[in-house]
Parts: structure tokens; C-alpha cells; sequence
């Protein structure tokens, strides 16, 4: 049977609590206190306070109360405790199992399998595993559980499945308990931050939270990609992070005195890039076993990761991009202000320093190296990758075939991906330096592409992720999937490692971008009838325009779809987002609508 929320509502009592002060105006005199930091997360004003089941409660209102009980922000749920038979609450595991995200506008549905058995189902739209990660589901997945009922005192109470429950949670209420923070890695050489975001509990609690994460293994997904000062079983010695005046005082154990003064820097700086998200936060000490740690030059408060000169990888923006049309190019300021609905007037012309002489039309797929003096495209039919550099092309020897529009990372490699010989899907490199001995792309390793056809790949700001669009042997099974790059010591990428699913609820997609080092933009649609669109995704985060309640936001809230659109890359950000299409028509983005601003098969921008 299934029953309108009002039957949930009803099991549960909301409070606002607000702050109430006299209006007297600004004061004359008086200390000057510290506000809130503009990125700080302003806490939602309205609690909700779950009901205890009342006597004489049927099945569906007990278990429809137990569920809204999980929007209990007690630590130790009490109330939804109360719901439960005496053997259930050690199975209630809210703090180690998934957080099921169901649709805020779907009914949970009821289905009794018995005299004292039912099964609770409804749409689920995302999964928050115990350590933070959210995962989209696609569109039109359930989720369900059974419960036993048994009666304790004359009245219905809830028997868990003996396998554990953790938490249900619809999307108004995810949105409001939970937040999204990032955990920071470090980049093998160098002094890069490589951001990995979260989603945890809000509350008194976070900066312990975090702080218990960023002592955690690096994740699958960045495995070999990125290291971590923090050396290996080093954890809290006591159950809490204090914050005081601003200072968070991190206590560990015995095992953070193995770090060298090299190591320990990085573990300070991923700790306070970590913790620092906190506006409580404006400094972290260490401290081993109640002892404070110093760093040499420093001291034992460190503000930030730019105190010890680490940080996130730059993110250029360009004014204008380089346009093929033909074998011409012609540079544009795709933020101009357009005078007319057919295209712009360019900013400059071709044969600029740094532009390309002629390159023949059967050279497709067209991808400018990050210093702007390298363009490298693949052949008509896809089995041929040149490079050219000061006017001279180099045709590189045949590798693969099927073989995708090339990418340029930061270390001076030029990636490509197709099919190899065997027929089996990968990824190839080369160095822009390469001598003619060594012209040709070396595999990457990524065992988990070989059964895949690779359709677009994009490398983070950081040179430390890949983004990779691709689909089964037959063009289906559209998937883009995040990974780290392994890296030899020289710079060489050498492998990835483990996929990360993204953007699950699209089933087409065309080619992908990243705009900074979180967020990326992707040409996909969700239904087959759907027109493909720009969407706008944040790594860990889901796709703007997507409500967490899995279904499209109204078109009013969304980028405007772009039929016939075939590869995106950006000039600096979302803002500056460029569309081609197949009818050989460049687009700007402006707010949500894309003005043609040329006419063109390619947009170069350096190193996208």
C-alpha cells in the first residue's frame, strides 16, 4: 500500500529556533567581532524534532515514524531507539553503514509481506557511503528494506534486518543534515593540493569529522596519484578535535612522530586546508600524546597550506580562443558582446605568435598544448596523431586506431585515447619533447578500459585526474568516470587508478571539460528523447540542474539544450563555456542561452 507523506509528516513535530534581538539600531561603541567567513556555510534555522511513537500506533505509522526519526540530529537517537524491539538498536548502525537519499516528492511505498513482516521501498537517488562519498544512482532506481515487527509492552516495535540499517534520508533533509567538504591529498612531487570532497554530518562534531578523514588512506580512486604526510595507522588519541579562540589542537597517536620534517609539513598542510573549511578554524596545531609539534621557521600554529608554500594548481583564464574554420584560424572574445545573431567580429587574426600555419581539413579533433606553441590533431579516420610546432607537422607512427580528440597535460604530454591493436580500449602518451626514436605513444596502464570504447578524456589543472567519457564495445553503457594519473618520477603517466563513477544519471555523453579542480561541464542528455545539453558537475557533488530527488530541475533553472552539439571546452570557468556543433557553428555561452559567435570546427584553448 502506499500513503501520502502526511502519514510521515504526522510522526514527527518541527521547531524553528530563532534568534530573537531588540532593533536598537548599530551600536556607537564597542568591540569589533569577527563575522562569518563568506565561504562558511550558514546553518539552517529550523530543527526537526522527531515524535516518539505514541500508544496504539499501527505497523505503517511505526514504521513510517521510524524512518522520518532518521532526520534526528541527537547523536544518540533516542527517539528513533524507541521505535525498535530491544535486539534492534545494536543493528541500528547510523554512523557505519550507507545513507540512502530517497525523492523528496515520492511517497514511501508499503508493502505488507506478512502477518508481522513489510517491505518499505521508494526511489532512491543517491548513496553516501560511511566515509562521505556521494554516489548518483540512475534514474529510476529503488531502494528497499524489510522489517519484522513483533509487539514489546501490547505495542508494535521495529526488528532490523539482522545484516544492519543505516540511515534513510529524503533530499530536503540530506540537504539540510549533511554538507560537503573536501579532504586535501598532495600531488607526489611538487606542492600541489589535490581536493577530495565529502559529504558529512553537520554539527559540533565536524572538525573531528574531517579530521578523522584526512588520517584515512587515500581513496581507491587517486591510489598512486597523490600521497598523504599523514604516515600509515597515525590516528586521533583522543575521540575529539577542540577548537579554541580559533585554534584547533589535532592529538594524535605515536605513529605521526615516523613522518620526516618533509612529511610533517604535508600533513600540517592537508590538515589545515582540511580543517580550515571550519570558520571556527584559524590556525591547527599538532600534538603527539598531549606533546605540541613545531615546525622549524614556523612554530606550532600553522594558519594555512600557503604558510608552508602549498596549495591548489592554478586555474589561467584566457581573454580570447583560437578558431578553425577550414584550415584557417582566427581568434575570437567569446565574452564580446555580440553584434549580430550570425557570429562576431573576431579579436585579431590569424598568424598571430603562437597561431598555426594551414592545417589540411582531414585533420580533425584539433588540441593546443598548455603553453599555447603545440596543436595536435588526429587523422580523418582516426588512425594517424601529428603534433604541430612552428609550422612544421610531425606525423607520429601508427599506434591504435578509433583514436580520440588529443589532450595536453601540464608536464608536456600529449594524451590520446582508441583502440589498440588487439582491439582492447586504452590510453597512449607522448612527450612534446620526444626525439624521433621515441615519437611513439606509450600505453598507459588501465586494465578496467579494456573492454571500453574511450569517446573523451580531459586532465585536471592539477595534472593529478583524469575525467574519462566512454562506452561498451557496441556505443552503449555511456559512463564518465574520474581516476587518478600515476606518474613516474620524470613526469610520465604510467597508469590510472581505480574509476569513480560520475554523472550517473546520464545515459549519453559526447565530450567533457573541467572548469577548475572540482568541477567539470559534460555534453550528455538523460532520456533517449531528451535533447543533449551542457551540464555543470562537481567531482563527489552530482550535476547542477538535477535535484537530489533524481529528476531534472524546470528548464528555467537549467543551461539551455544545444541539439547537434559535439565538443566543449571553456575559456576560464563556467562562465566561459564554448560549444561546437555539428553544423559547424561556434557558441559562448551567455547566462543560459549559447549566441553563435563563429563559424568552425574547432575551439583551442591551451591545455583543454
Amino acid at each position: 500500500m502506499s500513503r501520502r507523506r502526511q502519514l510521515a509528516a504526522a510522526a514527527l513535530t518541527a521547531v524553528a529556533v530563532l534568534g530573537v534581538s531588540a532593533c536598537g539600531g548599530l551600536p556607537s561603541d564597542g568591540p569589533v567581532l569577527e563575522g562569518r567567513r563568506l565561504d562558511e556555510p550558514v546553518g539552517d534555522q529550523v530543527r526537526v524534532l522527531p515524535q516518539a511513537p505514541f500508544d496504539g500506533a499501527s505497523q505503517e505509522q511505526i514504521v513510517l515514524g521510524f524512518i522520518r526519526s532518521n532526520e534526528d540530529v541527537d547523536e544518540n537517537r533516542e527517539t528513533g531507539k524507541s521505535y525498535l524491539a530491544p535486539q534492534s538498536p545494536d543493528l541500528w548502525r547510523w554512523t557505519s553503514e550507507d545513507v540512502i537519499v530517497y525523492d523528496t516528492a515520492d511517497d514511501l511505498t508499503m508493502k505488507q509481506l506478512g502477518p508481522e513482516q513489510v517491505e518499505v521501498s521508494t526511489r532512491a537517488v543517491a548513496r553516501v557511503s560511511a566515509d562521505g562519498r556521494y554516489q548518483e544512482l540512475p534514474p529510476g532506481t529503488r531502494a528497499s528494506v524489510t522489517f519484522g515487527l513483533t509487539k514489546v509492552a501490547g505495542e508494535w516495535r521495529i526488528e532490523l534486518p539482522r545484516t544492519g540499517f543505516g540511515l534513510w534520508l529524503d533530499s530536503a533533509a540530506f540537504d539540510r543534515l549533511y554538507e560537503a567538504r573536501r579532504v586535501y591529498y598532495i600531488t607526489p612531487s611538487g606542492r600541489r593540493l589535490v581536493p577530495d570532497l565529502r559529504w558529512f554530518p553537520s554539527g559540533s562534531r565536524i572538525v573531528t569529522t574531517l579530521a578523522r578523514a584526512q588520517l584515512a588512506p587515500v581513496p581507491d580512486y587517486l591510489g598512486g596519484a597523490v600521497r598523504s604526510g599523514v604516515p600509515a595507522a597515525t590516528k586521533l588519541s583522543v575521540n575529539a578535535v577542540p577548537v579554541n579562540n580559533g585554534r584547533a589542537q589535532v592529538n594524535l597517536t605515536e605513529p605521526a612522530l615516523k613522518a620526516d620534517p618533509i612529511e610533517r609539513a604535508a600533513m600540517w598542510a592537508q590538515l589545515s586546508a582540511t580543517l580550515s573549511q571550519v570558520g571556527s578554524v584559524q590556525s591547527v596545531g599538532l600534538a603527539v600524546q598531549g606533546v605540541e609539534l613545531e615546525l622549524a621557521g614556523i612554530g606550532a600554529w600553522v594558519a594555512g597550506p600557503d604558510e608552508l608554500d602549498y596549495g591548489r594548481a592554478p586555474v589561467p583564464s584566457f581573454d580570447t580562443a583560437l578558431v578553425r574554420n577550414g584550415e584557417s584560424f582566427s581568434r575570437i572574445d567569446p565574452r564580446a558582446i555580440p553584434d549580430s545573431t550570425v557570429g562576431r567580429k573576431p579579436a585579431d587574426t590569424a598568424h598571430k605568435d603562437g597561431d598555426p600555419g594551414a592545417i589540411q581539413s582531414g585533420w580533425t579533433g584539433l588540441a593546443m598544448s598548455v603553453d599555447g606553441k603545440e596543436i595536435a590533431a588526429v587523422g580523418g579516420d582516426r588512425r594517424q596523431l601529428a603534433r604541430w610546432r612552428d609550422g612544421r607537422a610531425t606525423v607520429l607512427p601508427s599506434f591504435a586506431t578509433e583514436l580520440t580528440r588529443p589532450r595536453y597535460d601540464a608536464a608536456g604530454y600529449v594524451w590520446v585515447g582508441g583502440l589498440g591493436p588487439n582491439g582492447r580500449g586504452g590510453l597512449w602518451a607522448t612527450h612534446t619533447d620526444a626525439t624521433d626514436a621515441a615519437l611513439a605513444p606509450q600505453r598507459i596502464s588501465a586494465p578496467w578500459l579494456d573492454d571500453r570504447r574511450i569517446s573523451s578524456i580531459a586532465i585536471s589543472p592539477d595534472n593529478a585526474r583524469l575525467l574519462v567519457v566512454s562506452t561498451n564495445a557496441k556505443g552503449h553503457d555511456a559512463r564518465l568516470d574520474v581516476t587518478g594519473i600515476v606518474r613516474a618520477p620524470s613526469g610520465q603517466p604510467t597508469g590510472l587508478a581505480a574509476p569513480w563513477q560520475q554523472a550517473e544519471p546520464l545515459t549519453l555523453m559526447r565530450d567533457v571539460v573541467w572548469l577548475d579542480n572540482d568541477s567539470y561541464a559534460v555534453l550528455g542528455r538523460i532520456g533517449q528523447e531528451d535533447p543533449v545539453r551542457p551540464w555543470i558537475g562537481t567531482v563527489g557533488g552530482g550535476l547542477d540542474g538535477i535535484r537530489r530527488h533524481g529528476q531534472s530541475d524546470p528548464e528555467d533553472s537549467r543551461l539551455a539544450a544545444v541539439p547537434g552539439a559535439v565538443s566543449i571546452t571553456t575559456v576560464g570557468g563556467a562562465g566561459g563555456i564554448m560549444i561546437v556543433t555539428d553544423a559547424g557553428q561556434v557558441l559562448a555561452r551567455a547566462g543560459r542561452t549559447w549566441p553563435v559567435v563563429s563559424n568552425g570546427t574547432d575551439v583551442l584553448v591551451p591545455g583543454r
